[in-house]
């Protein structure tokens, strides 16, 4: 089993009507069923909060 730090830069892919989505960023947060991750993109701040326990959550990986 991996475990994620904080600043750790991952991949995470997850389910969303029916179509596959792939996010890339950094850890900000880790709480006990949730982790925020930020990505940046030409200077604009892009955090999406993801449930540990959620059904659609696909993959969790380190880059």
């Amino acid at each position: 089993m991996k475990f994620f730090k904080k600043n750790n830069n991952i991949t995470v892919s997850y389910l969303v009507n029916n179509k596959i989505s792939i996010f890339f960023g950094k850890i900000i947060k880790i709480k006990k069923f949730t982790f925020n991750v930020e990505k940046k993109i030409q200077g604009i701040k892009l955090n999406k909060i993801f449930f540990i326990k959620n059904p659609n959550l696909i993959s969790l990986k380190n880059i």
